[in-house]
């Protein structure tokens, strides 16, 4: 059986390959689209990835260069709460936008695109996480 301590140092090796890869962006994404991100074991109630990988899927909010962005992760699990945004993406899947847990993140931890997110649902997106501010 795991214990935590033992995922975070799975965690920790995954993170030093991510770190370690070139510095040189071979990713370039953009405002709307979502994209699978190893986001990791983190602390408390900060949202985590799944799987061996840590990996859950972000909606990109704001790119600030090549290297770095704002983003926010994604949820299947629809709540009717102020930090959450819900909506179906173009698959038809029920998904959740976790408002609350907007973070900067390297694309060096972006794995592959998903989807492109409508233009109504991300001004949607963007309107309501600028009132929570």
């Amino acid at each position: 059986m795991a214990t935590l301590g033992n995922i975070f140092d799975s965690w920790n090796e995954i993170k030093k390959r991510i770190d370690g890869e070139d510095n040189s962006p071979t990713r370039f994404p953009k405002e709307g689209e979502v994209w699978m991100s190893a986001l990791g074991k983190n602390v408390g109630f900060e949202q985590d990835g799944g799987g061996t990988n840590f990996s859950r899927p972000v909606l990109i909010i704001k790119k600030f260069n090549n290297h770095m962005f704002w983003s926010v992760p994604l949820s299947t699990k629809q709540k009717k709460i102020d930090f959450y945004e819900n909506f179906t993406d173009p698959n038809g899947n029920r998904v959740s936008v976790i408002l609350a847990q907007l973070k900067l993140i390297s694309v060096k931890r972006l794995r592959r695109k998903l989807y492109d997110l409508p233009n109504r649902t991300l001004r949607a997106i963007k309107e309501k996480l600028k009132n929570s501010l």
